[in-house]
């Protein structure tokens, strides 16, 4: 709370924004300002009548044009609409239509039998001003006049808008920029007091917490970023001390397995002895001495993997390999966990496997991605399990299968997720917990190589796992388990 009281200096966000609302009022009003003193400016310098000016001088005009006639259009200033008509009652010319027309011509009818000199004015003020007249020649007119301002010039008059909408629509258009403009500078603006939020909620998303949260001169900017703070501190201290624990579990992980490596290097002499004295006289024994001997071998090997994946170390990875060593290995370890779990082991590799080029791979890993498929299946077989090597297609493939009942369809589907224990079909001969790790782990290690794991069910009864590793660069496509 301290670094919160601390950042609540500056101005409310109720004033940046009630700023940018009086900036806006006065680009609005500066605009519509600057067009009404363009149109005075116009009417002063002689280019535009002001609204009153035909109204105002309507009968001036007509007492004019009564005496000198109407020879064309150019005689009547453009502040008026007119209409001319002669002695038989026919319009000669005019520039009204509709209603002005209609009432200028019966103006203009009335006119004819007027006394000369005489005018007739109706309207005025700010509404319509329409005049009539007899003209000295002969005939009569009529001038229609609104309270609008009108060009001088009646060229312009005839090209251009009224000077009346001219100005409101620059006064629509300036506004509508200032206001364009405001908004531009007041986002901008915003967005630079926002900046320090933007770049600390970007750099805790980035997971970097040794920094110090910025600050603005605005008040609720700097409440969030004081938040942002807490929040920043509290996350870098949550870190620290789960990054201690897990630092303390891999340093008691590496010791545990550091000290059983004396317990198997004990019981590697042991059985290699037992092996060793037994001889010929008693080959099962001294076959189950040898197996134990090999496990304690593998074993070593993964404590050693166990002790390097501790410190952050990746292993010995892939390297060039022949699939015949891979075949064997996997062949070799089959046998054993076969012999261990007491059932009938088949073993078949391919000729073609011997003549392989050699494959980048990773021996251990996919060795033992290949015993945990030997393992799930002996655990589950009701008397033989049986593993194939062979070479298809440019794919190393190695097939698991056993007698057990098969697969279920929800194991079929997500068999190869981790941690999936709900095989309701397939339950082990002893008993044992499952943990939903070997099938996952198998087929993690395929695709690292670019390979898969498939399940199924054999034709013939009992499940069947194939794993294909590609020795050509070619990628399986596919999901957990294809």
């Amino acid at each position: 709370m301290a670094a919160v009281r601390a950042r609540r200096g500056g101005m409310p966000l109720s004033f940046v924004i009630g700023r940018y609302f009086a900036y806006s009022f006065a680009a609005v009003a500066a605009a519509w300002l600057v067009s009404f003193a363009a149109l005075f400016a116009a009417i002063r310098i002689g280019w535009v009548y002001e609204a009153s000016w035909g109204p105002a001088n309507v009968r001036d005009v007509a007492e004019r044009l009564a005496d000198s006639g109407i020879d064309e259009p150019a005689d009547v200033p453009t502040a008026y609409g007119y209409l001319v008509m002669g002695d038989d009652g026919e319009t000669l010319m005019t520039d009204l239509e509709g209603a002005r027309f209609d009432r200028a011509e019966g103006a203009a009818l009335a006119a004819l039998g007027a006394e000369p000199g005489a005018v007739r004015v109706e309207g005025g003020g700010s509404g319509l001003t329409c005049a009539a007249f007899p003209i000295s020649g002969g005939g009569s007119c009529a001038l229609v006049s609104d309270f609008l301002p009108q060009w001088v010039s009646r060229g312009v008059a005839e090209a251009a808008p009224n000077p009346q909408g001219l100005m409101l629509a620059s006064a629509v258009l300036g506004s509508a920029l200032a206001l364009a403009l405001t908004a531009r500078r007041a986002s901008r603006v915003i967005a630079r007091k926002m900046a320090p939020l933007t770049e600390a909620a970007g750099r805790v998303g980035a997971g970097e917490l040794d920094f110090a949260v910025g600050r603005t001169n605005v008040r609720e900017v700097n409440d969030v970023l004081g938040a942002m703070d807490e929040m920043r501190s509290s996350l870098s201290d949550s870190l620290e001390a789960r990054w201690a624990a897990e630092r303390s579990q891999r340093e008691q992980v590496a010791s545990l397995a550091h000290d059983l490596k004396t317990p198997l290097t004990v019981m590697r002499a042991n059985a290699e002895f037992i092996a060793e004295e037994l001889g010929e006289e008693d080959g099962d024994l001294a076959a189950a001495a040898r197996d134990i001997a090999g496990g304690a071998e593998r074993l070593d090997g993964y404590v050693r993997l166990l002790i390097e994946a501790s410190r952050g170390s990746a292993g010995p990875g892939r390297s060039p390999a022949r699939p015949s060593d891979l075949c064997g290995r996997i062949v070799a370890e089959a046998g054993q966990v076969a012999r261990a779990r007491g059932v009938r082991f088949d073993a078949r590799v391919d000729p073609a496997v011997a003549g392989a080029d050699e494959a980048s791979l990773d021996l251990d890993a996919l060795s033992r991605a290949a015993g945990n498929l030997v393992f799930n299946a002996a655990e589950h077989s009701l008397s033989a399990v049986a593993v194939r090597c062979g070479v298809e297609d440019g794919f190393l493939v190695v097939e698991v299968s056993d007698d057990g009942p098969g697969f279920s369809p929800a194991a079929l589907e997500r068999g190869c997720e981790r941690l999936f224990t709900d095989d309701s079909s397939r339950r082990s001969a002893g008993g044992g917990r499952h943990y939903g790790i070997g099938l996952h782990a198998a087929s993690e290690s395929a695709r690292a190589h670019g390979g898969s794991v498939a399940l199924a069910n054999a034709p013939s009864g009992g499940a069947l796992a194939t794993m294909r590793i590609p020795l050509r660069g070619v990628e399986e496509e596919g999901g957990p388990c294809v």
